[in-house]
């Protein structure tokens, strides 16, 4: 399959961005989907401590980005920072909101607290400031997450499962979890405890 089509029409688009200036870094271009799976491996090394919390945003107006203006001047440590890590939309939002579990095709960004420092001694001050910026966003959230960026149901709660599912497609995974895993054998994810179980 060729897509030399779109791939031309988006270099036509962004011709103007690239010309405005000398950017400090270009990587807008092709590239496989392995090498954006890679492309931060580098400047995460093991050993770095990480905490983070993320949303779903509908709409970045200046009230939003005042917000993160003012969490970031002040970050607990050098590393700690916000994203947006992405827009929605396009093909994403094309797809039938019935056939898969993925329920915020209308959401337009992900954002993305991330308390981050080298050192273990600061990992509880950069988690409270990645809460607090998490907090400061949520007037701009759609209530929604995106499950794999939950962290463990301890620190997150079953709630915010339930917020990456939906109401509706969370009971129809319920009732799949009940009958195929009632012992709630694969519990090492995003947990959907079963009903019969009894919750901590």
């Amino acid at each position: 399959m060729c897509y030399c089509g779109p791939v031309a029409e988006g270099e036509r688009l962004l011709r103007p961005l690239k010309s405005f200036d000398t950017p400090l870094v270009d990587q807008l271009g092709p590239t496989s989907y392995t090498a954006v799976q890679t492309m931060l491996d580098a400047s995460d090394p093991a050993g770095i401590q990480h905490y983070w919390k993320s949303s779903f945003l509908q709409d970045i107006g200046d009230k939003a980005v005042d917000a993160m203006i003012a969490q970031c001047a002040t970050p607990a440590s050098p590393l700690c920072h916000g994203l947006l890590e992405y827009q929605l939309g396009g093909a994403v939002g094309r797809v039938d909101r019935a056939v898969t579990t993925f329920a915020a095709r209308d959401a337009q960004h992900a954002f993305v607290s991330l308390g981050v420092c080298a050192e273990p001694a600061e990992a509880q001050r950069c988690a409270q400031w990645a809460r607090e910026f998490w907090e400061a966003m949520r007037p701009f959230s759609t209530g929604g997450v995106y499950v794999n960026y939950l962290g463990r149901e301890a620190d997150e709660g079953a709630e915010r499962v339930r917020a990456a599912y939906g109401a509706e497609k969370y009971q129809r995974l319920l009732a799949l979890k009940e009958k195929y895993d009632p012992t709630n054998l694969f519990r090492l994810n995003q947990n959907i405890r079963p009903m019969t179980m009894a919750r901590p």
